[in-house]
């Protein structure tokens, strides 16, 4: 619920505060702009790894990976920063500042951001029509979620939590392990 004394904002403002703040990252939903603050080192190395593992798997493909600078754009009311975004349009590679068709998005979550990223950001992601498949990396235990579209409306979730777990993106021909997600990752310890 927006209360009254809270501003709104408008895309154009948006960028214009993009602009000025380089340094910083931020995310607009339905007018209201969100600061992102600095990840835990498990997050950001998960976030490493995961940009990598991508990166490797779709060498040869047509398709791009990106780290959490990349803003995605899902309508004119909605720009998230995920943590890897694979797009495989080529139209996205010669936007300069926002991709418009993703395939994959990769969300870490933690402490702070787990709530929005289950509940706001994983809803809009699921109602994008480019969007094939999702994945949701916990950044205290072991434990990915995976959802692949199977229909207009319809996703399939799959949960993996053991090293030699594998998960198939099938929609970007690449396979990744739990073990390659986690390596080198000191967990973060739950509060």
């Amino acid at each position: 619920m927006q209360h009254s004394h809270e501003q709104s904002y408008t895309l154009k403002e948006y960028w214009k505060l993009v602009e000025l703040f380089p340094d910083h990252k931020y995310e607009y939903i339905d007018g209201s702009i969100r600061m992102m603050s600095g990840g835990s080192p498990a997050h950001a190395q998960i976030g490493a790894n995961i940009v990598t593992l991508l990166n490797i798997a779709l060498h040869d493909s047509e398709c791009n990976v990106y780290n959490s600078d990349v803003k995605v754009k899902l309508n004119e009311q909605r720009c998230y920063l995920p943590d890897a975004t694979v797009s495989c349009d080529p139209r996205d590679w010669t936007r300069p500042d926002v991709l418009e068709s993703p395939t994959v998005v990769v969300e870490v979550l933690s402490q702070s951001t787990e709530k929005v990223d289950r509940t706001e950001k994983l809803e809009a992601y699921q109602r994008y029509p480019a969007m094939q498949e999702i994945l949701l990396i916990d950044s205290r235990r072991r434990y990915v979620e995976h959802y692949h579209r199977v229909g207009v409306a319809q996703w399939l979730k799959s949960i993996f939590e053991d090293d030699h777990d594998c998960i198939e993106m099938s929609s970007i021909d690449a396979t990744l392990y739990l073990r390659d997600i986690y390596r080198k990752v000191y967990l973060d310890t739950v509060e």
